[in-house]
């Protein structure tokens, strides 16, 4: 339910990336795009046993490509939102049957 409520904040946008869609690039870990102040944006790749912060300006460029396909591929706001819904009211409607 928090998911929900931060998304209410109009700088956030959460999109649902089905298993339908099959496998991506960016399968395994996260990232994070952090844009500073000075207009310099800087990538933290995590994985299952590192982290890595990516400052170099390719790599960084490649990470957000690779970022905008694996969006390219999500569901629209919206529909992430109703998604997540959804599975709330599965997991809630599961707890009460216990």
């Amino acid at each position: 339910e928090s998911v929900i409520q931060t998304a209410a904040d109009p700088r956030i946008s959460v999109q649902v990336l089905p298993f339908s869609q099959g496998e991506h690039s960016m399968m395994g870990g996260s990232l994070s795009l952090l844009t500073m102040k000075g207009g310099v944006t800087i990538g933290y790749v995590e994985s299952f046993k590192s982290g890595e912060l990516v400052e170099d300006i390719r790599a960084v460029l490649e990470l957000l490509q690779l970022f905008d396909v694996v969006k390219s591929k999500a569901l629209p706001e919206n529909e992430s939102l109703d998604k997540i819904q959804d599975y709330l009211e599965e997991y809630n409607n599961a707890r009460t049957y216990r």
